[in-house]
């Protein structure tokens, strides 16, 4: 567990610095009917209307406050305190039924239980230290028939890097545990850092992600990949031939 929170502690850190300089919608935005969710996402939860939701790595609260309009009750928790200060706000300016909490996946809160629904976005994965805890720690804040989504971005789109002269592997698809020493595009890097900022993350093939969930006791219900052309700028028509994001869904039974 040390090993684990020296990382995550490291880039609590980064993220608080560059939390101000990620963009968050405002009010008005949500107030008249906007959302910031994926728009194959609402169609994974048809029926959040009444459900006690779990947002991992909430952000500013952007995803957050799009369920909390359609209809569920959500708790946001991001290892930023900066970015948490930042979600409560938009909550309250919104009246959205959503409370934000700052916290670290690996050492959350005990009173954090028996979710209806445990949603992650885009992004999640890649911080993660260690799959199995992750895994396991989601099982246990889900409640009996409980519902986890994921919503990612696909590995393959963090090892190909697209170049002028072509693409390049830029960084090991079976990195798992070890922090990459890819040097990033900057589109693949979180908005607001620059090259200087310092994060450790880490390169999980799906097939880990996957089994990590059942080795925890919950079920695949749903597994699918897609490719999102504009992820794989550069190259054309072959852009829509690549994976760009995945997304699955289990349940605790």
């Amino acid at each position: 567990m040390d090993r684990i929170l020296a990382h995550t502690r490291l880039n609590r850190i980064s993220w608080n610095e560059i939390a101000p300089a990620r963009p968050q919608q405002p009010p008005e935005f949500f107030l008249q009917g906007g959302s910031t969710l994926e728009y194959y996402e609402p169609g994974q939860l048809p029926d959040v209307a009444g459900k006690r939701m779990l947002h991992l790595a909430c952000a500013n609260g952007n995803d957050s406050i799009s369920w909390a309009f359609l209809g569920a009750s959500v708790t946001g928790v991001d290892i930023s305190d900066v970015a948490i200060q930042s979600a409560n706000t938009l909550a309250r300016a919104t009246g959205a039924d959503a409370r934000f909490i700052a916290a670290d996946m690996y050492e959350m809160p005990a009173g954090l239980r028996d979710f209806d629904v445990i949603y992650a976005s885009a992004g999640v994965v890649c911080w993660l230290p260690d799959l199995d805890q992750w895994a396991q720690m989601i099982a246990d804040r889900l409640r009996p028939g409980g519902t986890f989504l994921l919503n990612e971005h696909h590995p393959i789109w963090e090892v190909l890097g697209v170049r002028t002269d072509g693409v390049a592997v830029t960084v090991d698809y079976f990195g798992r545990n070890r922090p990459t020493t890819q040097t990033y595009d900057q589109a693949k890097r979180p908005t607001g850092s620059t090259p200087e900022t310092s994060f450790d993350a880490f390169l999980w093939p799906v097939s880990d992600v996957v089994m990590s969930l059942v080795r925890a006791g919950l079920r695949i219900e749903e597994f699918f990949e897609a490719p999102f052309p504009d992820m794989f700028d550069g190259l054309g028509d072959a852009s829509s031939w690549l994976p760009a994001i995945y997304v699955i869904k289990a349940r605790r039974e």
